[in-house]
């Protein structure tokens, strides 16, 4: 168990494990020391405003805004993920993982590709290399028709298939939402209350 405090917000009992970070810190050109996880934001109300490169973190609850063109509210559930229900790809409901660790935009499953009817669409993509915390991996970058985010819609979007055998065969999602969808964003998580807001600002 350690201590952590960022910025004045002090968080006791962490539960912190040691892992290699070295193939990402290469990636990103500066060193990365750690990763902020579900044992510092449990229980709290975190916003990573996106535009100005700021994190805050609030005491109280106020995520009871409309879903607009440019807002959406969505309920989660945690499961070692925050895992948002109201997410649709080429009009198919899937279960996405919103994942502020991750730097592409939309990441499908093989069992997404499969269960989407995009096989064909991965056979004739080009390959490309990722590199996250669990290593390097060989995907598939490809395009499917439209994203569509709880009231956020994005026609035409890039993907990556991840690949069979890189990990992410039975994860409980099917795409996976990361930092270059959300760069756009104010992304507010409200993990006492399982709300997550996305908003332009």
């Amino acid at each position: 168990m350690s201590l952590v405090e960022v910025a004045g917000f002090t968080v006791k009992n962490v539960e912190t494990l040691a892992i290699d970070l070295s193939k990402v810190s290469e990636r990103l050109g500066k060193p990365l020391h750690g990763v902020l996880g579900h044992s510092v934001l449990n229980g709290r109300i975190v916003q990573i405003d996106y535009p100005n490169r700021v994190v805050r973190f609030y005491s109280q609850p106020f995520l009871k805004a409309a879903n607009t063109p440019k807002r959406s509210v969505l309920s989660f559930r945690y499961s070692d993920n925050v895992l948002l229900d109201d997410v649709f790809v080429n009009g198919k409901k899937v279960v996405g993982n919103l994942d502020t660790g991750s730097s592409g935009a939309f990441n499908l499953t093989p069992a997404a590709v499969g269960y989407l009817g995009l096989e064909e669409e991965f056979n004739q993509a080009p390959v490309s290399t990722d590199v996250g915390y669990n290593g390097v991996s060989q995907n598939r970058q490809g395009k499917v028709n439209n994203v569509t985010v709880g009231a956020i819609s994005v026609d035409a979007p890039a993907v990556i298939f991840f690949g069979k055998g890189t990990g992410r065969d039975k994860k409980p999602w099917g795409i996976n939402i990361g930092n270059a969808f959300l760069k756009d964003f104010v992304l507010t998580i409200d993990y006492r209350n399982k709300l997550a807001m996305l908003e332009r600002p």
